[in-house]
């Protein structure tokens, strides 16, 4: 009788027992300014990230970003709503439509022949310091129709968080990749 009821009263617990709900974000591409007319076609290829950012839960960093050591934190129940490298593909696509809205912009998975540019992106680092700034690392690259690279830089890019939560943390996200969206933007106006 007593194994029953310790039983009885382990089913219980184990039903009473509530994981948190998990919250999903997005980057968004909302509100931002043209730039240029120009028509042209883009290919944005898949976004390559470093393993740490390959996955459905938000890295972030809990200190400061003067240099000291902060440590890593991946939360369990605040998550992306898409796969870390397609939802930068996706935001970086947005965005350049948005900045080029005359332009035709595809996102790809394989270097596109149609397209007159392809841009191809990784990021070496994104750190996400909660409280304080997002620091977004990138090598990126731009080939002509021919496959023949013409632009390659390495960028970084800072944006401060305005606030304390976590959607406060995905806005400077976002903000660290409209800045990268532009730079590549402006290369593009540029050509021809």
């Amino acid at each position: 009788m007593k194994k029953m009821l310790l039983g009885l009263f382990l089913i219980i617990c184990a039903c009473s027992f509530r994981s948190p709900n998990s919250q999903f974000y997005m980057l968004s591409s909302q509100g931002l300014p043209v730039l240029s007319e120009k028509n042209m076609s883009i290919a944005v290829a898949k976004v390559k990230v470093p393993d740490m950012l390959d996955k459905s839960q938000m890295v972030i960093y809990d200190g400061d970003s003067n240099g000291e050591v902060a440590e890593v934190k991946i939360l369990e129940f605040q998550r992306w709503a898409e796969v870390y490298p397609d939802m930068l593909q996706n935001t970086i696509t947005n965005d350049l439509i948005a900045y080029l809205p005359n332009a035709y912009v595809e996102r790809t998975y394989f270097d596109s022949n149609k397209a007159t540019y392809s841009v191809n992106i990784e990021v070496n680092q994104l750190k996400a310091y909660k409280n304080d700034k997002v620091v977004l690392s990138v090598w990126w690259n731009v080939r002509n129709a021919k496959g023949n690279i013409i632009e390659r830089k390495q960028s970084m890019f800072e944006a401060k968080v305005e606030g304390r939560s976590i959607s406060d943390l995905v806005a400077a996200q976002s903000n660290a990749v409209h800045k990268l969206s532009r730079e590549i933007a402006e290369y593009l106006i540029s050509l021809r």
